[in-house]
């Protein structure tokens, strides 16, 4: 379990770290109703936030509910801005400190991760298997409504594997509470308690099983492996330790030659080359299409910066060319 860490609380209502949690808050919400009013009288609404953190009188405000239908439906929570700044304080200090345990398979919102490592990562041990001769098999897997069925109880005894400062503990169960089942999608601590969540897999793969050629992102998993034998009885016992443990079942799995391809983060990836996945292609080209069609310039560029910056890391040169070209 390693070392806990304890009067984390001080750092975390500390006014200049406040300050920094307002300002990571802001990103993206400078021209919102929210952070207008907060930044307005600035150090007066940080001064109070302070208080109301140290004295153990915060309590988080209620959200604002919408849904987003791409690529799936899902219902997103929009916390008023002085819960972000909250938020953003806390996990300044926490983080760092899950960050240190989690495993180099976990790629899902960490420093010097993401996507793009994932992908890069699957594609190298791919390529060290072929070049020992091995002809590698792929599980890939994904949790149903991995959010929506996080049990809280379990979650919490996670942070105490880690956090013994009883006000931080007592914070964390105002913002998500420690009955029930669910994390809100929306909410930056919901991130960081997925991610916590995952490596309870993770822990059990590589410390329990003794598997090393795994992958997670989220919720997604990719384990290598030499023979359809093996993987299918991981399979199994993944599937057993995710329900007995976690509360979680597979949504879909698969047990298939890597040369056919692997679906993960986005790209279809062999040991060769890497393309962009079918459907993420369409969505992106009907993005474009309606952006374009409604005259919302701004949007479309932010849009194709970041979708380039997708694709580039995809053998996807001739589409690239085409979609900045129909732009």
């Amino acid at each position: 379990m390693g070392k806990k860490h304890k009067d984390l609380f001080p750092r975390i209502i500390e006014t200049g770290n406040l300050y920094r949690a307002y300002h990571k808050a802001a990103k993206g919400k400078l021209y919102t109703g929210g952070h207008l009013i907060f930044k307005q009288n600035l150090a007066a609404n940080i001064a109070n936030l302070r208080k109301a953190l140290a004295s153990g009188e915060y309590q988080p405000g209620n959200p604002n509910l919408f849904w987003v239908y791409e690529p799936k439906p899902r219902e997103i929570t929009a916390m008023p801005f002085m819960d972000r700044v909250a938020q953003h304080a806390l996990c300044n200090v926490i983080e760092p400190i899950f960050d240190q345990v989690f495993l180099p398979a976990s790629h899902a919102c960490r420093k010097g991760k993401g996507t793009h490592s994932a992908a890069v990562a699957v594609q190298a041990e791919l390529r060290r298997m072929q070049s020992n001769g091995v002809k590698p098999w792929v599980l890939k897997t994904d949790f149903s409504r991995y959010f929506y069925s996080v049990k809280r109880d379990v979650l919490h005894a996670e942070y105490r594997r880690k956090l013994s400062c009883q006000p931080t503990l007592e914070l964390l169960g105002k913002i998500v509470p420690a009955t029930g089942v669910g994390l809100p999608i929306g909410n930056l601590t919901s991130q960081l308690s997925a991610n916590i969540y995952g490596h309870i897999i993770d822990r059990w793969l590589a410390h329990k099983v003794g598997i090393t050629r795994f992958f997670r992102y989220m919720d997604d998993i990719v384990v290598l492996g030499h023979s359809r034998e093996a993987l299918d009885m991981l399979r199994m016992g993944m599937q057993w330790f995710s329900e007995a443990t976690m509360g979680m079942r597979f949504s879909k799995w698969s047990v298939q030659p890597a040369a056919r391809g692997i679906n993960f983060v986005g790209y279809r990836i062999w040991d060769t080359h890497k393309l962009l996945r079918r459907d993420s292609v369409l969505r992106a080209k009907r993005k474009i299409a309606r952006y374009s069609r409604l005259g919302l310039h701004d949007q479309l560029n932010r849009f194709l910066a970041s979708w380039m910056g997708h694709a580039k890391w995809a053998d996807a040169h001739n589409l690239m060319k085409f979609i900045g070209a129909a732009t």
